[in-house]
């Protein structure tokens, strides 16, 4: 059975360090699946207008699960999402509130499908990385307040990076036993949890792809980095952990890329894979 779709993590896989990639390789490789009727689906904990940027000149043939499952595009096509309800939202913010101060947040991040909202008192530092994963990012007066402003679309995710004191796995155990029963939180890496409707995974977003696209599991080729990325990396055989990715996150994976992220890792399996040398 041949593979007929490639969904890959960004950050800490696809992208380098430095969030870049080697576009002109990059050209060649999506032209090759192309004519070999691969499909290429970029799943990130990211927005959509962020990942849509980073593949500007290939975008609409493309599929893009951004905010770790929680928004699904096809093209420039909103296909499917998760909403938040504003109880669960309000219940979350209480919740960072009450454990957390200013100094331990670095960026609260709440997003709609195609656009991010964060509180005007964020320092320019901070909003300038936000800038760099969400893109099309809004200062509203106060974010505790969010619903009292004219929102254009539902809200579908929760960032929160926390300050480089903070363990974030004691934020898992400290805040996952006050969030409502029926969101989930994702570490994303990077210090950062992302929080959201517990449907909305990346795997879970895969699986209505290729559902939609009459697809078994073994004909999919995931690439992960992180723990966001474990569901997609036990949905199949031909799943590949980052080279550079921790230990529990490359033996849960069917494989290891040679390289890493650094190195082209996810386009040099490819090239590999499909023997796209010649």
């Amino acid at each position: 059975m041949s593979i007929r779709l490639i969904a890959t993590d960004m950050d800490g896989t696809f992208l380098n360090n430095e969030h870049d990639y080697d576009h002109h390789r990059f050209k060649k490789v999506f032209d090759k699946l192309t004519k070999n009727g691969v499909q290429l689906v970029a799943a990130s904990g990211s927005s959509y207008p962020r990942l849509r940027r980073e593949f500007a000149a290939v975008a609409d043939q493309m599929i893009f699960i951004s905010q770790n499952g929680s928004v699904i595009h096809y093209g420039d096509e909103l296909i499917d999402y998760f909403p938040l309800h504003h109880d669960d939202l309000r219940a979350v913010l209480v919740a960072l509130t009450r454990l957390y101060g200013d100094d331990d947040i670095n960026q609260l991040v709440i997003s709609g499908p195609t656009t991010s909202f964060v509180d005007q008192s964020m320092d320019e530092k901070n909003f300038a990385i936000v800038k760099l994963f969400y893109e099309n990012v809004k200062r509203v007066p106060n974010l505790q307040d969010i619903f009292k402003y004219p929102l254009d679309e539902p809200l579908t995710k929760i960032s929160v990076n926390f300050a480089d004191h903070i363990d974030i796995t004691d934020v898992t155990s400290e805040l996952d036993n006050l969030l409502p029963a029926n969101l989930i939180m994702e570490n994303s890496g990077f210090n950062t949890e992302l929080i959201g409707d517990a449907h909305a995974t990346k795997r879970n977003a895969l699986m209505a792809i290729a559902s939609q696209f009459n697809l078994r599991q073994n004909e999919i080729m995931t690439f992960g980095d992180n723990e966001n990325d474990l569901g997609m990396l036990t949905l199949t055989s031909h799943s590949y952990a980052m080279k550079n990715a921790a230990l529990p996150i490359r033996l849960a994976a069917s494989n290891v890329t040679r390289l890493t992220n650094q190195e082209s890792g996810v386009l040099d399996t490819i090239e590999h894979y499909f023997d796209f040398s010649h």
